[in-house]
């Protein structure tokens, strides 16, 4: 799985998929975010990959095999 705007589409299709018996695997580093006015998206982004690493399998995108 891969995306766009890490605490929003990601995070919700990972759990759901998660949730729904989906064996999830995240292309760490391969979705993004915008800043907030609180953290920067490389905060968003890195707090993300630790909660999502509970739902879905992490993995480097050089890893992945098609």
């Amino acid at each position: 799985m891969c995306g766009v705007q890490t605490e929003y589409c990601i995070d919700t299709t990972v759990k759901t998929a998660f949730s729904n018996g989906f064996r999830v695997e995240l292309a760490s580093y391969c979705h993004s975010t915008y800043d907030s006015d609180e953290l920067t998206a490389e905060q968003i982004i890195s707090h993300h990959i630790g909660i999502l690493a509970k739902f879905s399998n992490i993995i480097k995108a050089n890893e992945i095999l098609f």
